[in-house]
């Protein structure tokens, strides 16, 4: 069948266009973010020097990881004191990630994200480790839970690592982070893959899937060192609202003992009845 008479210029991106200058939009509030830079020098010393120190007080964190992954030290709060630059910094970047995005999710509720932002965001770090990956090991694809910000950073990266058999598909020792919310396949990706390189870091969201390949190398002991930590976060107001809700409930449990009308504890028996 010949389409006759079809405007060219319709087919084409090398379209001319009378030159505007206008602001757009592109409006993400459904959108899982992910947040990548690169380290100053002085932070990635100050990042050696606490892989350092952790190494030579190591405590393995392992046990609480999915990993299949020998070697993974935790960085205690004890250590992490030792280095407020780091800690600080860490905190900045957990802070700057939740105002963004949710600059996103509220972008069209302006007095809500205005609400937001005039009150004091509050974050903290609840836990921190090293992994020291070797040829062969590999991170299954999980989430991180009891926070709800997350983060990793590398330090090293394989020296010999041993070209992918296949060059179609090049997977081996990235991180790859993996999501459905977007449904129109034309404009989104359910998966997007990073080839980790020293000083590279990435936050997102805690409950992001996200794995991390294995890879094979020359040298058996070709180690990539990375480390990764989990944040928390709160509004100042609500904390306020928290603690407002926690102390009406010990009062009104507490007068509900000394009137005696307390039902909590019963003798435990579920077939009892009258």
């Amino acid at each position: 069948m010949k389409i006759k008479d079809m405007d060219n210029s319709l087919l084409s991106d090398d379209i001319n266009l009378k030159e505007h200058t206008f602001e757009v939009q592109y409006i993400r509030p459904w959108a899982n973010t992910i947040c990548k830079f690169h380290l100053p020098d002085e932070l990635f010393g100050e990042l050696k020097k606490l892989y350092e120190y952790t190494m030579n007080n190591k405590k393995s964190f392992g046990k609480q990881l999915v990993g299949q992954i020998d070697d993974e030290p935790e960085v205690t709060l004890e250590i992490l004191e030792k280095f407020p630059e780091w800690s600080r910094f860490c905190n900045h970047a957990v802070n700057q990630y939740i105002k963004s995005c949710m600059a996103e999710v509220h972008i069209a509720e302006p007095e809500k994200l205005n609400n937001f932002l005039k009150d004091k965001l509050l974050t903290r770090i609840t836990t921190m480790w090293f992994v020291n990956q070797k040829p062969g090991e590999y991170n299954p694809v999980h989430i991180h839970t009891n926070c709800k910000v997350s983060a990793v950073v590398y330090l090293e990266t394989p020296k010999q690592q041993v070209k992918d058999r296949k060059d179609h598909y090049q997977a081996d020792g990235k991180i790859t982070f993996m999501n459905n919310t977007g449904t129109d396949m034309n404009f989104s990706n359910s998966q997007c893959s990073f080839d980790p390189k020293p000083g590279d870091m990435y936050v997102f969201g805690s409950l992001q899937h996200h794995m991390v390949w294995p890879y094979r190398s020359a040298d058996p002991n070709d180690k990539r060192v990375s480390l990764s930590f989990n944040a928390d976060w709160i509004t100042e107001e609500n904390m306020k609202k928290q603690q407002r809700n926690e102390e009406m409930m010990y009062e009104s449990m507490k007068k509900m003992k000394e009137s005696g009308n307390d039902k909590s504890v019963t003798d435990g028996d579920i077939n009892k009845s009258g």
